[in-house]
């Protein structure tokens, strides 16, 4: 019979509450790199050259540049070239080749061996990575065009069984080539880490919502990954939704909010698709704490700023637009801004009340009164309809004022 005294009893029984919630938070926001696999790139440039140094790798070591400035990142294991090629070979030889009594691995050469490998599809591509147990698999050619070189690169989320991103490299000259690896080399470290950010902020935001986080911890969480990656779209859009709806953290969204507009690519399509499943529009919710603060100039500078970089929702910004320059004296660019408005929805009555409301306030009875006419087409419920009628009434009770 096994016997404890009344202390060790304690530490084991402590240990035992302890133990899962410490092995439940391991993995979340834990620094663990990602795997990746390199396979061995189709090479089209001319033989002469294959041996030809550029910077300090020849063109046939593609795969060392990229493997060199990926591990140099401090992101990610790779795993060894040998031991992928293994697989290569024998994922080529098992789907290409069905000889008997043939040794095909002395007959078969190991460039075509790259060959064939390059033209194996998606799902064998997940298959292999899986086998070698990499989280992203990087495969791709160089090609030569006379005197140019092009570098095309898949990067494969192993996970997801997808390609996640075809990166381009272009350069005109054998001497540049090393450089044009270096950068490209850069994107699949922003592909993988945006890949794993996203991850990461969907399980906070989940986590958040299934009540398992407080908002403190949400916050703190989030602004944790933020500091360790600065300057990551998705983690400034994840602040800035947790920010809006709560006044204590005003000056916290206008920070997030600026961040957001300084990062934002609209030839990203990985942003534009977050942006779009967001549900806000922070751009809009940015400008619209700047109005409440009373910066009406700063609201219209993110406005015009945004209708420069997003190519969404630019009616309703510039139909907020026309209001702002408007409260601002402004009253050209107000007449402009609810113009842009009707040209891209001619039925737009609020626009169009606004605008004759502007036209009013200028002096200009004739096209207020034309705008009030117009708008009245367009209106949508009887309050709408009585509104503008009695501002025709209004106008036209003006000696001289009469409909165009």
């Amino acid at each position: 019979m096994i016997r404890m005294t009344f202390k060790l009893y304690k530490k084991l029984l402590t240990a035992l509450i302890i133990f899962p919630i410490v092995v439940g938070s391991v993995g979340y926001g834990k620094d663990i790199k990602s795997k990746v696999v390199i396979f061995p790139f189709k090479n089209s440039v001319d033989s002469n050259l294959s041996s030809t140094p550029i910077g300090d790798a020849p063109i046939k070591g593609v795969e060392d540049v990229i493997r060199s400035e990926l591990i140099r990142s401090g992101y990610f294991t790779i795993v060894e070239q040998e031991r992928t090629f293994e697989f290569v070979r024998e994922t080529v030889l098992n789907n290409f080749f069905k000889v008997d009594n043939v040794d095909v691995k002395t007959a078969v050469s190991e460039a075509n061996i790259v060959d064939l490998f390059a033209g194996v599809d998606l799902k064998m591509v997940v298959r292999v990575s899986e086998r070698l147990k990499a989280d992203f698999a990087v495969k791709g050619a160089i090609n030569q065009f006379g005197d140019n070189f092009r570098a095309d690169i898949e990067v494969v989320n192993v996970k997801l069984k997808e390609t996640v991103s075809a990166l381009v490299g272009e350069c005109e000259s054998k001497e540049k080539i090393s450089e044009m690896l270096e950068q490209l080399s850069q994107q699949i470290v922003n592909v993988c880490k945006g890949v794993n950010v996203q991850s990461e902020v969907d399980h906070i935001q989940s986590s958040y919502q299934q009540g398992k986080l407080t908002y403190e911890e949400t916050v703190g969480r989030l602004k944790k990954l933020s500091s360790g990656m600065p300057g990551v779209f998705t983690i400034h859009c994840a602040l800035f939704s947790n920010y809006l709806g709560h006044p204590e953290m005003g000056d916290n969204l206008i920070e997030e909010g600026e961040e957001i507009l300084n990062l934002f690519d609209a030839d990203n399509e990985e942003d534009m698709r977050y942006l779009a499943s967001l549900g806000i529009d922070p751009f809009y919710e940015l400008a619209n704490v700047y109005v409440v603060m009373g910066k009406l100039d700063r609201a219209i500078e993110i406005y015009r700023r945004a209708i420069r970089v997003y190519p969404m929702n630019h009616a309703k910004y510039f139909k907020q637009l026309g209001v702002l320059y408007k409260l601002e004296d402004e009253t050209e660019a107000s007449i402009d801004a609810f113009k842009q408005v009707l040209n891209m929805n001619p039925a737009d009555c609020e626009a169009r009340y606004n605008l004759a409301s502007v036209y009013e306030a200028k002096g200009d009875m004739f096209n207020a009164l034309e705008q009030y006419q117009a708008s009245l087409k367009y209106t949508q419920n009887a309050a709408e309809s009585s509104r503008v009628k009695e501002k025709i009434k209004q106008l036209q009770s003006k000696e001289g004022i009469k409909a165009k």
